[in-house]
């Protein structure tokens, strides 16, 4: 439950965003708790560093906004700053995950602009299509920047992104 929603593939960098970035511990057999939220200010420091160096990064974007369900009682001992995303409402709390709060204000416009431009096509696809939708490229600042829309059921499988990111930083179709 606590796979993280990054990954390094040579100098490719993947991030998965949305419910993936919640972090989570086990605190008895079949019970868990949030526990934090990635990535943290060292990453995010990672992440700034490996964007200004020009390396790529590719963000693949699953759901806007991302609203997590808890029972209110998993948030008993969470860190503040989850508390703080979080909204109670009886039982059943809402964390809401700030979308591409990890980036800088550019990126994160540029993202939301691909997302909110993408969500007529946000239906599965048919079998023989690919279930990631890929930005244009962008020129200028942050082209090695890339977003890409998951249009698969459920989360996207990091693992299985990596010969995409390949595709899209070697200028290959995907």
């Amino acid at each position: 439950m606590n796979a993280s929603p990054a990954l390094r593939q040579d100098d490719i960098l993947i991030v998965v965003e949305g419910a993936a970035r919640l972090s989570w511990i086990r605190t008895g057999p079949a019970r868990w708790r949030p526990s934090g939220l990635w990535p943290t200010r060292e990453q995010e420091a990672e992440i700034a560093e490996h964007v200004d160096g020009g390396a790529p990064l590719l963000v693949v974007l699953a759901e806007m906004p991302t609203i997590v369900p808890l029972l209110t009682e998993e948030l008993i001992d969470a860190p503040e700053d989850l508390m703080k995303l979080a909204e109670f409402t009886g039982y059943v709390s809402e964390l809401r995950i700030p979308f591409l709060g990890w980036l800088p204000p550019k990126l994160r416009e540029r993202g939301q602009r691909f997302f909110e431009s993408t969500r007529s096509r946000a239906t599965p696809p048919p079998v023989l299509q690919s279930p990631l939708l890929v930005e244009p490229a962008a020129l200028g600042d942050h082209e090695h920047v890339r977003f890409a829309r998951w249009l698969g059921t459920g989360h996207p499988p990091l693992d299985a992104l990596a010969p995409a990111a390949h595709r899209v930083f070697s200028g290959a179709s995907t």
